[in-house]
């Protein structure tokens, strides 16, 4: 009852939250906020019941959407970013296991092409924290990690060690602060609505992240990533994606908010750079959605390669991954 609670508590925030006209800020390079059932990629060893994703864009400023319509060739945002990420599983005493925490300051800036008909190209640039909270070692729970013993761990893993079946599911430490860079490039194709909204587009982009010890690069060392950590995660990662959508053919003036307003399809790739020769450096995910016209929509991924939730990165194999999703660059007017 209380994971079901859990649930409807998450679904009803952000339903509330648009209601209220809070997210009318956009931006064109960010993960949507989710919540779904999810298979799991080691279900002999756990099994998830579902991931939520709740994702928090605290505005300093942004006049993207604002520009847009004003038919401006550029416009930005600047904003605190909280990306928790949860799962819940069959387990009567413990069931919400090492949670994930991203939080750092990310700017974007949007440009409109001259020379190419309504194509933008956008850049996103975030610093800050990435840890799950947790305080023992990971790969002993009965051992605080940072001790002499915990970091004696690390000398009995080699090439051929099994990490999946090594690591503290339930309270191992998983710390780094980190800087990402991406690049997105965004295209309708053909006309645009009576409205200014594109009937279809597509979009490419390119991600860069490095972990790094210093917060925000130049602050103390708060935070960052072991010596032993970082051999086993690697420091860089790499994500090129692209996705297609196209609006169903609807008079936009007759929708209601529930009315099916386009579909989605997205394909992602995603690299790890040297990690442990345990690890598949490899994530692969594709992902169709259906939306309404009020930006909620219905989505079924399917996921191949490594894990993305903190130390499970070990973990590899396949995910289902389907539920609820709130776009956060939707079908706005492009111009006025």
């Amino acid at each position: 009852m209380k994971k079901l609670l859990l649930v409807i508590v998450f679904i009803s925030s952000i339903l509330n939250t648009k209601a209220q006209g809070v997210l009318r800020n956009v931006y064109p390079i960010g993960e949507s906020a989710n919540v779904g059932y999810k298979t799991s990629m080691v279900p002999e060893i756990e099994k998830i019941l579902f991931e939520a994703n709740p994702i928090v864009r605290l505005a300093f400023f942004n006049t993207i959407q604002e520009d847009l319509e004003n038919d401006k060739n550029k416009t930005s945002a600047l904003y605190l970013h909280f990306k928790p990420q949860i799962r819940m599983y069959h387990d009567n005493s413990k069931p919400v296991r090492m949670p994930s925490y991203h939080i750092g300051i990310a700017y974007q800036q949007l440009r409109r092409l001259k020379s190419i008909n309504n194509a933008f190209v956008a850049l996103a640039v975030e610093s800050g924290h990435y840890s799950n909270g947790q305080d023992r070692s990971a790969f002993d729970p009965n051992l605080a990690d940072g001790t002499p013993e915990a970091e004696a761990l690390y000398d009995k893993i080699n090439k051929d060690s099994d990490l999946s079946a090594m690591i503290n599911r339930y309270s191992g430490n998983f710390s780094t602060n980190f800087t990402e860079l991406n690049v997105k490039y965004i295209q309708a194709l053909g006309e645009l609505t009576g409205n200014n909204r594109p009937k279809s587009s597509f979009s490419v982009q390119f991600g860069y992240n490095r972990f790094h010890d210093r917060i925000l690069w130049i602050l103390p060392d708060i935070g960052g990533y072991t010596e032993n950590d970082i051999k086993i995660y690697g420091k860089n990662r790499f994500k090129l994606g692209g996705d297609f959508m196209k609006m169903f053919n609807k008079d936009e003036d007759e929708m209601s908010d529930w009315s099916f307003d386009r579909y989605q399809v997205a394909l992602n790739f995603n690299l790890i750079h040297k990690p442990h020769s345990y690890v598949n450096p490899f994530r692969t995910d594709l992902t169709g959605t259906v939306y309404f016209h009020n930006n909620l929509g219905l989505y079924v991924s399917g996921i191949y390669g490594h894990d993305n939730y903190n130390y499970r990165f070990v973990d590899s194999g396949f995910q289902l991954f389907t539920g609820l999703v709130f776009d956060p660059f939707p079908r706005i007017q492009w111009k006025r």
